[in-house]
């Protein structure tokens, strides 16, 4: 498999297993901030499960650790307004509402990695906007869900820019490791602060500990993990802008679902779908424009190998 071509289909499977991460939220009846805390909670447990058998690398500082742990802060607020987006509105409005990412991916991305702002970036992150308020114009009865996936989509592309540039000297099996610890403290912070930890807390339906259990360990330390290391090989920007099909593999997902069950809770208005429809055109435009970057690339460099050396 040649170039980078074995990263964006890593990238796009992992992105698919994120895609049940919304239908698991709506499958399970305790609310979002509970979801979120034991969603950390578990998937810390299993890496600490599992640290004895990596191998040593160079020991972490105290100011790194610390500095993963408030990234981890960031993970655990966008994954509670996500779950919460999902239980004020649906899982089609959340996750479509997780595109706008991109935007606030172009923004934060120049300013962290301190690069030029490209303008094709910016265009395209401005189509999805527009998606996601024409999605917003024709489903109005959802507007505390579209906040609330609207601010996680910006706790989510704030993260992996971050991550960007901590998986340049920190593994990635640290960076997720510490990053749970933290999403595991906030969110026990909310629920303290809200007056939910009680005797009653870790009384959960066996149904919704099975749905934690695979949305900790498949689709949070596995999943996670390998999105942190895939930035190795490709941009940030590049991973929010393949995670906007995140929505289309969960719509579609959602859609099969309910057919099963004849809920009526996942059918949109057509507007809904025509905002979808700007969004994926961002997105495989966004690739198209890459692709076309990669290639001519390659080729300045093959004109380059073959130009003459002064003797």
């Amino acid at each position: 498999m040649s170039g980078k071509l074995k990263y964006y289909i890593i990238l796009h499977i992992i992105v698919l297993v994120w895609g049940f991460t919304g239908i698991l939220g709506d499958l399970m009846t305790i609310p979002a901030d509970k979801i979120t805390f034991f969603r950390t909670l578990i998937a810390f447990g299993s890496l600490l499960v599992i640290t004895p058998l990596i191998k040593k690398r160079k020991k972490l500082t105290f100011r790194q650790i610390a500095s993963l742990i408030g990234v981890g802060f960031i993970v655990g607020l966008h994954w509670y307004c996500f779950f919460q987006s999902i239980k004020t509105s649906n899982v089609s409005v959340g996750v479509v509402c997780m595109s706008s990412s991109t935007l606030f991916t172009s923004i934060l991305e120049p300013i962290i990695f301190k690069r030029k702002l490209l303008l094709s970036e910016l265009i395209l992150s401005l189509a999805i906007i527009a998606g996601v308020v024409c999605i917003f114009g024709f489903a109005t009865q959802y507007v505390e869900g579209i906040i609330y996936g609207l601010v996680s989509a910006f706790f989510a592309a704030l993260f992996t820019v971050i991550n960007g540039r901590f998986i340049s000297n920190i593994t990635s099996f640290n960076i997720t490791k510490y990053e749970m610890l933290g999403g595991t403290l906030i969110l026990l912070v909310i629920l303290a602060a809200t007056g939910k930890v009680d005797a009653s807390f870790f009384e959960v339906p066996s149904m919704d500990w099975v749905y934690l259990v695979v949305l900790a360990i498949v689709c949070t330390t596995v999943a996670f993990m390998v999105s942190v290391w895939v930035m190795k090989f490709v941009t940030p920007f590049t991973v929010s802008m393949s995670v906007n099909m995140e929505p289309i593999y969960t719509i579609i997902i959602a859609l099969i679902i309910a057919s099963f069950t004849g809920s009526t809770k996942e059918h949109m208005s057509a507007g809904f779908y025509l905002g979808a429809g700007i969004i994926l055109t961002a997105i495989f435009t966004n690739a198209y424009l890459k692709k076309k970057k990669n290639r001519r690339t390659q080729l300045e460099e093959e004109v380059l190998d073959f130009e003459p050396k002064d003797s």
